[in-house]
């Protein structure tokens, strides 16, 4: 009854290993899957140049934050399919290396996890001084509007960093990095206001980005080919900022965040569980050693 017992316990954590690592491996899988696509697509290139780590002139451009972050992914989700191999196959085959490798990665893992979530929780605030100064020198030596996109338009087309702003702030109806002053001392946006001759005297140039404003179809099918006809109307507002989009665009992915931090904080808990299960099952497994088929204390 005793080993019958014990022979059916260690059935159910090989079963919980096994299932918790194929959990693992699915999501590495899927992490993996996510970082390739960051970093080769070309759609996904507007949202890369807009946070370069090395912006200043003259400097050979090299990775953005975006592609840094699809990296980290990349790898992340190799180690998470290297652990949900080594869980399985040190389970099933019952090789004791694969459990103690497997163990140790978890376990480097669950302090790694406490080690960031002590640093964010503890210096949240650093992350608003360490990016800002970096977004708003990109926005003042960078942007140049997103007239030049037009087909039919003399400017030239703005560079990779601009059409990112004209994208985000288009889309997500915010204004600059913390608000529609950041744009009062750029040095390439050409402020002509193409409609002045209609408008007067007054409105000869824009104040703020035009993407700013709250365009009435903000989502079109292609937003880089923007409503030329039906810009004019929100003309006034690139103008005297009437009716603009107040709220920064970094405050307002943090906003974002924040609706989604209780069910960011449920699934983080979750994931947490789930490794110290594995970490606890594993560790169980390794302090038996194994006889035949069956493990033995």
């Amino acid at each position: 009854m005793g080993h019958g017992g014990m022979s059916c316990g260690m059935k159910t954590m090989r079963f919980i290993i096994v299932v918790f690592n194929l959990i693992f491996f699915l999501i590495g899988l899927a992490l993996l899957a996510l970082g390739i696509y960051v970093v080769v697509d070309p759609s996904l290139k507007k949202i890369k140049e807009i946070l370069p780590i090395n912006s200043n002139p003259g400097v050979e451009k090299g990775l953005s934050y975006l592609e840094v972050i699809a990296i980290v992914i990349i790898v992340l989700g190799s180690i998470l399919l290297i652990m949900g191999f080594l869980g399985c196959c040190g389970a099933m085959k019952q090789v004791k290396i694969f459990l103690i490798i497997y163990a140790i990665i978890v376990g480097i893992i669950i302090l790694f996890e406490i080690a960031i979530t002590i640093y964010f929780v503890a210096f949240k605030s650093k992350f608003r001084e360490t990016f800002t100064p970096k977004l708003k020198e990109a926005i003042r030596n960078t942007y140049e509007g997103p007239f030049g996109l037009q087909s039919n338009s003399a400017l030239p087309k703005p560079s990779a960093i601009s059409i990112a702003w004209d994208f985000i702030m288009y889309n997500f109806k915010c204004c600059g990095v913390d608000s529609k002053f950041d744009f009062i001392n750029t040095t390439k946006w050409n402020k002509t206001n193409p409609w002045a001759s209609t408008m007067g005297n007054g409105y000869k140039n824009f104040t703020y980005p035009i993407t700013c404003c709250n365009i009435s179809n903000v989502f079109t099918e292609d937003w880089n080919n923007l409503p030329f006809d039906k810009l004019q109307s929100v003309a006034y507002c690139a103008v005297n900022g009437t009716h603009i989009n107040e709220m920064g665009c970094f405050d307002k992915f943090l906003n974002l965040i924040d609706t989604a931090k209780t069910w960011i904080i449920v699934g983080a808990v979750i994931i947490l569980v789930i490794e110290l299960t594995a970490f606890i099952v594993a560790l169980a497994l390794c302090c038996r050693t194994k006889k035949g088929s069956k493990y033995r204390q």
